[in-house]
């Protein structure tokens, strides 16, 4: 690990609420991660924010941040991130105050984050799921709608060596019959054989996402995410 991640590790914890932060910032590729750091003469760190090229969206990369000083992030946000460039936003909804502070903020979503366990897992089973992995290895489930394409899918959206984060993506004249369940019940077999922890994020006035999530076993962390899209002013 390189001393820069070294530091950025200081802010982060082994929680799910920080579980997609310390995976962009600490596991990601390191040729598509620019991570800036700011620390005290001490060596303690304040904090850093990670811009990182996804698969997410080519054209704005995902900004994850943390700090623990106020002058700090705002320091560090205008040197990492270029005026009138839009980025995607991960961060905690504490620290909404001092990114708008700097940033112009679009269609921010406020996210509960729920995991599961093997002893809460409840499976389900259903023959037309078939898994596979998406060209960059990636853990896939799907069920081919009867006409052709893709009637429901459920996929990893990162992987880290604790957790992998899981979406869902069910046809729109298609949902309520279970399809959801039941690919994301056959990606999340998947991930707990691997010895990964499931992650579902959902928005928090999302009902019908979370009750899918809670059928499968899930349980609400009680931590949340701050989602949306920014851009330096």
């Amino acid at each position: 690990m390189t001393e820069s991640r070294i530091d950025a590790a200081q802010l982060l914890t082994r929680a799910p609420a920080d579980a997609l932060a310390s995976y962009f910032a600490l596991e990601h590729d390191p040729r598509r991660v620019q991570l800036h750091v700011r620390t005290n003469t001490a060596g303690r760190t304040l904090a850093f924010v990670a811009v990182c090229q996804t698969g997410i969206d080519l054209f704005r990369p995902l900004v994850v941040l943390r700090s623990n000083d106020a002058a700090a992030l705002h320091e560090t946000i205008r040197a990492a991130l270029q005026p009138g460039r839009q980025y995607l936003l991960s961060a905690p909804p504490s620290l909404q105050p001092e990114i708008a502070a700097e940033c112009e903020l679009q269609g921010v979503t406020i996210n509960t984050i729920s995991t599961l366990t093997v002893a809460d897992f409840k499976p389900v089973a259903n023959i037309l799921v078939q898994t596979s992995r998406t060209p960059d290895g990636l853990l896939r489930a799907s069920i081919a709608a009867r006409g052709g394409g893709i009637a429901a899918e459920a996929g990893v959206s990162w992987i880290s060596t604790r957790y992998a984060e899981v979406y869902v993506q069910v046809n729109e004249s298609l949902r309520n019959r279970g399809l959801g369940k039941s690919v994301v019940s056959a990606l999340c077999a998947a991930i707990l054989e691997r010895g990964r922890t499931p992650l579902y994020v959902a928005a928090a006035d999302n009902v019908a996402s979370q009750r899918l999530a809670a059928r499968l076993g899930f349980a609400e962390t009680g931590a949340f995410e701050l989602t949306g899209a920014m851009t330096l002013r």
